[in-house]
């Protein structure tokens, strides 16, 4: 029978920290020309690091835990474990890891003995490329089930940022947009119809991959830094989003059947732009403020697991729900873009049985992302 890879189980980790688009500006030596918190919607983010002692390493491990808590499979029963952030600060004073690399250590954290392990770097494509790689090894019959993971512990560049900083108009602005998080799933082949993904497609513009650079500081601080030419990478990849999107639902069924679109989340008025263009695309109203999500308010762009960390709030405030269709549209820099096509099956209904009732039980003063 025809197979279609689906979500087992997910999970979402957010660090303790917390910063607000205010307190970065108002940390910044010379402040942005524009409002950032006007601009891009994001009013606070999630922050690891030195302050609270998280690290790319532990948000993916604590997004693991609460995938495998939510999962019907223990660690033996995981055949292959991809692990796709883009940082790999892993421990304090920017201690960075690449080998062994972060499957490795995962899977000897987790004694995932059965699993086959390598990382993935691929920008803020990084999950939905690892899940693409694996819905092929799920298809082909090598593995039976797996588990795409990352941490992203990037907020050290909005602080390297305010430190750099040096015009009203600066290519590290698109920095303090950032936030930290970590989040995993676990993807298996299904026989029900009808399930999981339908269509996924991810390609690259090369051309562009200069206007999104990620290098070490060149003025002695420690960590990296990222430049930006937001303008120009802005209006790049949103046009080829909105003619990929568009061309990938006109005429087919999810012109009227998409619950849900879901694109990277870097500011509102990037994604109201998106969807403005699939509209003009599509000549109907394809996407709309009641079926597209605006998840940046209080995460910030958290990289590569922007769009299951957006999936998770929205199941858990019961926006989302089983059997719904969802489009996620891809963006990274590269210029990485893609869609891909995804049916939830009981999905939401398992992830609210555990948290539903582990909000029960939490102490009501207790606070909590």
């Amino acid at each position: 029978m025809a197979t279609n890879t689906v979500i087992e189980s997910l999970g979402v980790y957010f660090p303790a920290g917390r910063l607000t688009t205010k307190e970065l500006v108002d940390g910044c030596r010379v402040k942005p020309a524009v409002d950032i918190e006007e601009l891009t919607g994001i009013k606070e983010r999630a922050c690891a690091g030195d302050t609270v002692n998280e690290y790319s390493i532990d948000l993916a491990i604590k997004a693991v835990e609460k995938c495998l808590e939510i999962s019907r499979y223990s660690a033996e029963d995981i055949e292959m474990v991809i692990c796709a952030n883009i940082c790999r600060f892993n421990g304090p004073h920017f201690k960075v890891n690449y080998e062994p690399s972060s499957a490795v250590q995962l899977a000897r954290h987790f004694n995932f003995k059965n699993a086959i392990t390598f990382d993935v770097s691929n920008a803020c494509a990084g999950m939905f490329t690892a899940v693409n790689v694996m819905d092929a090894f799920i298809k082909a019959g090598v593995v039976k089930r797996g588990l795409v993971v990352s941490g992203e512990y990037i907020t050290h560049l909005a602080i390297n940022a305010q430190r750099e900083i040096t015009n009203s108009v600066d290519p590290q602005f698109a920095s303090l947009t950032v936030g930290d998080s970590g989040a995993a799933v676990i993807l298996e082949a299904s026989e029900k119809p009808g399930i999981g993904f339908h269509e996924m497609e991810l390609f690259t513009v090369a051309e562009h991959c200069d206007l999104c650079i990620g290098k070490p500081s060149e003025k002695g601080n420690e960590g990296y830094v990222m430049k930006t030419d937001s303008s120009k990478i802005h209006a790049i990849a949103i046009g080829l989003t909105a003619e990929h999107i568009g061309s990938s639902v006109k005429g087919t069924k999810w012109e009227s059947s998409t619950d849900h679109y879901i694109m990277h989340q870097t500011a509102t008025r990037a994604i109201s732009t998106t969807m403005q263009i699939i509209n003009s695309w599509t000549g109907s109203d394809v996407c709309t403020m009641e079926n597209t999500v605006f998840n940046v308010a209080r995460r910030g762009n958290t990289a590569s697991t922007a769009h299951f960390v957006a999936l998770w709030d929205h199941i858990k405030n019961g926006a989302i729900r089983s059997g719904e269709n969802i489009l996620f549209g891809v963006q990274a820099s590269g210029i990485n873009l893609g869609v891909a096509k995804y049916t939830l099956d009981d999905l939401p209904e398992r992830i609210m049985a555990v948290e539903g009732k582990q909000e029960e039980e939490r102490p009501a003063q207790a606070a909590y992302a």
